[in-house]
């Protein structure tokens, strides 16, 4: 005799549905967590040959997000 099981849902829907109703800020505490260490490799990148004695932090922010976000 055959036992029937019911179909579960793959673990990738599963993360899905565990993640649909996380707000915003729990998304993006998630995705520190989950990718941290290329964040500061990333940072690291960003950051080695940098010269920040004469520059505001506005521009700071401005050449991060240029680099990261240039296609």
């Amino acid at each position: 005799m055959q036992t029937a099981y019911p179909s579960l849902p793959s673990a990738f829907a599963q993360m899905v549905d565990k993640l649909r109703d996380k707000s915003e800020e729990e998304l993006k505490m998630l995705y520190v967590r989950f990718f941290s260490d290329e964040l500061i490799d990333e940072w690291k990148n960003i950051t080695g040959d940098a010269d920040f004695k004469n520059i505001s932090e506005d521009e700071i922010v401005k050449a991060i997000q240029k680099n990261r976000y240039k296609n």
